[in-house]
């Protein structure tokens, strides 16, 4: 009796703190800037395509992919970067790594790509503190 009285307080430990996680971790309007802009340039890559669990995708279907997983992990996340290694740059079902494709160039880890994309988007958005 005691070891259940002892394994139910443990539980109601684990699972209050499960559900103070969501708390700790937001984005800030400064990284939701940072990941908007990205995508935006992602749309404007009109001879891109989108590898998803073997399925090509131009870079509208592929924004608005991106952009439906991020309205529904942006209260578990803090920061772009985590965004792309997380979030956008690997399939939530399978777990197979999306691809980019563009003409005349080698196929990349969409994770590479879009950590070179917001590094060049980056510049364009403005600085948190001003």
């Amino acid at each position: 009796m005691e070891k259940d009285h002892s394994m139910k307080k443990c539980l109601c430990v684990i699972i209050a703190l499960l559900m103070s996680l969501p708390a700790f971790a937001k984005l800030s309007p400064h990284e939701e800037a940072r990941i908007n802009a990205m995508l935006t340039a992602l749309a404007q890559k009109q001879d891109l395509t989108f590898i998803r669990n073997g399925d090509a995708h131009n870079c509208e279907e592929a924004v608005s992919h991106l952009r439906l997983k991020l309205s529904n992990t942006r209260n578990r996340i803090d920061t772009a970067e985590q965004f792309i290694d997380k979030v956008a740059s690997s399939s939530s079902i399978s777990g197979k790594p999306y691809i980019v494709k563009i003409p005349g160039k080698s196929d990349e880890n969409a994770k590479s790509y879009l950590h070179a994309l917001i590094a060049e988007t980056d510049k364009t958005v403005p600085d948190e503190d001003k």
